[in-house]
């Protein structure tokens, strides 16, 4: 690495004014300024003018200095790490920022990764008319689910509240669980048994699942509809899905889920929010 020194006597190594260098890294005379202030980035200084003079070998020093800023060491810490640690410390510190950068580089993916997938859902509904029935394509999914604790007296989301909490905070909690988009599955079992309470919490993502926290989804095909929450025959969709599913000898591989996405106001200001509902399906054997 650079060194970070001064070397007031090699003018013809240090010749480089501090507009000059300033320009070469991109950055402020003022910044440069503060950096020699703090004693972690020197240049030579003339004694005859008080000029600043800097090396092209430390345009590295800059960087790195600004990487580990950004990486988020204070600058002391910088200036202890240039004084005083070996070189063991640095590449301790540094592979720690670096675990960190990868944890939030984590989080930042699995925030973009939320998004397209909510945008994905959204999308759909401009391609089928609501409430009729159609088969997709899915593209992969991972699963993360919450079980509900009483299941049987979980009808509506006011019953769900602190399942709902339990679910949320979990997903906080575990850089590998995603918040959005959310919702709810019955059990198909339920459903032939027109028992329409929920049983999970879920969450999905276009993360690869962990086999952990997050699980494959059941199957690739998805018998699917769309609703919004205005609509008052979501039990007849219900049963529109099991008919459909006998008539085309097909299998259920999965509970239907039941996912509320994004709360909009309409121009009479009625409150709204999509529902897409799905059932992972199969050939009958």
């Amino acid at each position: 690495m650079t060194t970070f020194y001064n070397y007031k006597n090699d003018q013809q190594e240090y010749s480089l004014t501090v507009s000059q260098f300033a320009k070469l890294c991109g950055t402020t005379r003022d910044t440069l300024r503060h950096y020699y202030e703090q004693d972690i980035l020197m240049p030579r200084v003339d004694e005859s003018n008080g000029y600043h003079y800097y090396s092209a070998s430390q345009i590295s020093s800059f960087f790195f200095i600004s990487t580990m800023r950004q990486a988020g060491c204070s600058i002391p810490e910088i200036r202890d790490l240039i004084h005083n640690s070996s070189r063991e410390a640095i590449e301790r510190l540094t592979n720690s920022k670096i675990l960190e950068m990868q944890r939030e580089l984590y989080r930042i993916n699995k925030k973009i990764s939320a998004l397209h997938l909510g945008m994905w859902i959204l999308g759909e509904f401009g391609g089928h008319k609501k409430g009729s029935l159609f088969l997709q394509t899915m593209p992969e999914i991972s699963t993360s689910k919450t079980p509900i604790k009483n299941k049987d007296f979980a009808h509506h989301t006011a019953d769900i509240a602190e399942d709902i909490s339990e679910h949320l905070k979990k997903a906080v909690d575990k850089d590998s669980l995603s918040i959005f988009p959310t919702g709810v599955t019955i059990s198909y079992e339920d459903l032939v048994k027109k028992h329409y309470v929920y049983n999970n919490i879920i969450s999905l993502s276009f993360l690869p699942a962990d086999n952990i926290d997050t699980f494959p989804a059941e199957g690739r095909i998805a018998l699917c509809c769309h609703q919004d929450n205005l609509s008052k025959d979501i039990e007849k969709t219900y049963q529109k899905m099991l008919s459909y599913i006998k008539k085309n000898r097909l299998k259920a591989c999965s509970d239907l889920y039941v996912i509320s996405l994004i709360n909009l106001y309409d121009k009479e200001k009625e409150h709204t929010y999509f529902k897409y509902l799905f059932i992972y399906v199969e050939p009958e054997s």
